[in-house]
């Protein structure tokens, strides 16, 4: 690994100790139990797996030409079952939190926030193969990833995974019971979360429904309910476009991480793509702190300061510590 990238896991692994500590999370889950690596080690390498694009060979195999063992404190590499057996006996809801904790990460909260669902495959048959056999889809089918996201910062802060495909309506108060504290003042959805009971929640929470309606456009459809009434007369279309980022997020995350799953049964598939979006936010929180870095060293930079600075400072040779 080259230098940038072993900078990077070292702003992983201080990222991954803080949220350990906001998120409360014990330095073992079992009183009996070998202490050779705590959870902490564990998260840290589970999240950096995700992060290299690396299955768990090629991961542990990398780490004795890398300086991540230093970062965590590692004694000895563990074996790559080490890690495969964590992952099975890792509960989800305990990544959901550290997942929700790293908005924290972020000086700003945006007054967007956003729902959207997308597919995550589970064939690894190449599109030749499947050519050659006359097979049009795949047989694995996919898993259903529906994610609530902070548009302004580009995370997700909580998701609902099923095997199947279901009605976006379904998943969608669990996620907002999780947010709808939270800073913000608008929602943006598309048509598969417009019902009466997820416009009412969000206008009880003191937030502007932007949940686009179905037939909305038809003059001659009738709406029902009142609080669908309320978000049609209050529509803005302007507004509105926002729900494009939810889209661009997903694009995100499977550009950066890959669009299929390597895991073969369903509750390592939902850790796996845990972790992926894990990964993602904490990326994420990194580019934008190198961005205002280089953005306001770059302002500190400009002619205008540097003479702005000179002028004052020839000045005070000039007159004296009065000025």
């Amino acid at each position: 690994m080259n230098k940038i990238i072993q900078r990077k896991f070292k702003k992983f692994s201080i990222i991954v100790e803080r949220l350990c500590a906001q998120a409360e999370i014990p330095q073992y889950f079992r009183y009996v139990q070998k202490k050779t690596y705590n959870n902490q080690q564990h998260l840290f390498l589970l999240v950096a797996k995700e992060h290299s694009n690396y299955g768990y060979r090629m991961f542990i195999e990398s780490l004795y030409d890398s300086k991540m063992p230093q970062y965590i404190g590692l004694k000895k590499i563990p074996h790559f079952t080490t890690l495969q057996k964590f992952a099975q006996r890792l509960q989800a809801k305990i990544i959901n939190k550290l997942i929700f904790l790293t908005q924290h990460l972020f000086k700003e909260r945006g007054t967007f926030f956003g729902a959207d669902s997308t597919g995550m495959e589970l064939d690894h048959a190449s599109a030749h193969y499947c050519k050659r056999i006359d097979r049009e889809k795949p047989v694995k089918g996919f898993v259903n990833l529906n994610a609530l996201s902070d548009l302004h910062n580009k995370i997700i802060l909580t998701t609902k995974i099923r095997k199947k495909r279901r009605h976006d309506c379904s998943d969608f108060l669990p996620m907002w019971n999780k947010v709808k504290h939270l800073d913000f003042d608008y929602f943006v959805a598309d048509k598969g979360y417009d019902s009466e009971t997820n416009h009412k929640a969000v206008f009880l929470a003191g937030k502007q429904s932007l949940i686009s309606l179905k037939h909305m456009n038809l003059p001659s459809h009738r709406t029902k309910g009142e609080h669908r009434k309320k978000a049609k007369r209050e529509f803005e279309h302007g507004l509105y476009t926002q729900r494009e980022i939810t889209e661009s997020i997903f694009s995100s995350l499977k550009r950066k991480y890959g669009s299929k799953l390597r895991a073969r049964n369903f509750k390592t598939q939902k850790i796996e793509l845990l972790f992926k979006i894990l990964a993602y936010n904490i990326e994420r929180s990194i580019r934008i702190a190198l961005y205002l870095i280089k953005y306001y060293l770059a302002i500190l930079q400009s002619p205008i300061i540097t003479i702005h600075n000179k002028h004052l400072f020839f000045l005070f040779q000039k007159k004296g510590p009065e000025i």
